[in-house]
């Protein structure tokens, strides 16, 4: 996927391959829940919980193998956050914005009132913030600090049209109070006595001297938490990842596909039914021959052949109509059916419906726990089951 830019300077095309898969965290107590249910799940079903809960799931962002010429070659991740960026610059000033507290101690001290005669000042219109008055000399430093940390999806031009200009003898009485108290930034390293950083600008500089080569790392494959990709900053890989998502969200092949090798290892089995649709569950599927069993039993089996998906709670007044449910007859019928769930020679899907595996319509996918000469760890498949 791509996406560009609709600026009058259009940035530069990006070609990036977006991966979901998931947690931990998320696919430990899922997988526990499925072994406790007994229940079959839709695949695609649960790979869209997945998708639907940011905390579960991690996103792999990465340059494809053998792009080269007028796309970004490298990516750059911030080691803090893990957020990515398609430019370093961005990727600092990230870092610095959001992390330069990391490294740098804030202190507030005692100054010295500006002085000169100011007959106006400046508030930015946008947040509010007054900015001061525009003959003085800090005027400028703070415009543009305050423009690259909120708007910088405007323009500078832009944004210089949404500072206002008020002539207010009492906000400039404020301003002035204000200016009385002024911060400076201590690096957290340095050895005592050493200056402060009195500017924004100066603390800036220092960052991207001495601490942004630590904190962005570039590459060409990175994975991100699926919370940060929510919110990327980047708008060109925010963008695509977005389209990624919606693709997934809609047909989670890839997905499903990382989940089926995850249930596996932790002991799920997976079937697909006559239709086509996967299917995990913590008991495995082996059919049973209803010629074979008791009548209770064959009963059962007999009439799941002729309706399949039935409901599990209408199975028994199917088979003991007009009898109560404490009735040792509807008694035997829950039992047998309870038994043949446990056992996987019924399969009770997450709706409640129900179904006999049969060869004729069903492959099964095992969970391989690699053993002996490569047998199952249940010692082999069940007898009926492909």
């Amino acid at each position: 996927m791509t996406a560009t830019s609709g600026r009058e300077d259009p940035l530069p095309t990006l070609d990036l391959e977006i991966e979901f898969f998931p947690e931990r965290r998320g696919l430990a107590p899922l997988a526990h829940r499925l072994a406790r249910s007994g229940r079959a799940f839709s695949l695609f079903e649960v790979s869209s919980l997945f998708l639907s809960k940011p905390e579960y799931y991690a996103v792999r962002v990465a340059i494809p193998e053998g792009v080269a010429g007028g796309t970004i070659p490298m990516l750059f991740q911030c080691q803090e956050c893990k957020m990515v960026f398609a430019d370093r610059m961005a990727a600092e000033t990230h870092a610095f914005e959001r992390h330069y507290e990391k490294f740098y101690r804030k202190e507030e001290i005692e100054a010295e009132p500006p002085k000169g005669q100011f007959v106006c000042i400046a508030r930015c219109t946008l947040s509010g913030e007054v900015l001061g008055p525009p003959n003085y000399h800090g005027y400028q430093e703070r415009l543009l600090a305050l423009h690259k940390a909120r708007f910088g999806h405007l323009s500078l031009d832009e944004y210089r049209k949404k500072v206002e200009t008020l002539h207010d003898p009492a906000l400039v009485e404020q301003w002035k109070d204000r200016m009385k108290v002024q911060t400076v930034y201590h690096r957290i390293d340095a050895p005592e006595g050493t200056p402060p950083l009195a500017r924004w600008i100066d603390l800036e500089r220092d960052f991207r001297e001495r601490q942004a080569a630590v904190m962005i790392q570039d590459g060409r494959n990175f994975v991100i938490p699926g919370v940060v990709a929510t919110v990327m900053e980047d708008g060109r890989i925010r963008s695509i990842a977005r389209l990624a998502w919606n693709h997934e969200a809609r047909f989670p092949l890839k997905l499903s596909i990382v989940l089926r090798l995850a249930f596996r290892r932790l002991g799920l089995h997976l079937f697909k039914t006559a239709e086509g649709a996967t299917y995990v569950t913590s008991i495995c599927p082996a059919a049973l021959d209803a010629a074979q069993a008791v009548p209770v039993v064959r009963e059962i089996l007999e009439y799941l052949a002729t309706h399949p998906r039935v409901k599990i709670n209408e199975i028994s007044p199917a088979l003991r109509p007009g009898v109560i449910e404490t009735d040792p007859g509807v008694l035997e019928v829950t039992r047998a059916l309870r038994w043949l769930v446990d056992r996987g020679h019924v399969i009770e899907f997450n709706d409640g419906r129900v179904m006999a595996p049969d060869q004729s319509v069903l492959r099964v996918q095992h969970a391989r726990r690699k053993r002996g000469k490569g047998e199952d760890s249940a010692g082999g498949r069940p007898a009926g089951v492909r």
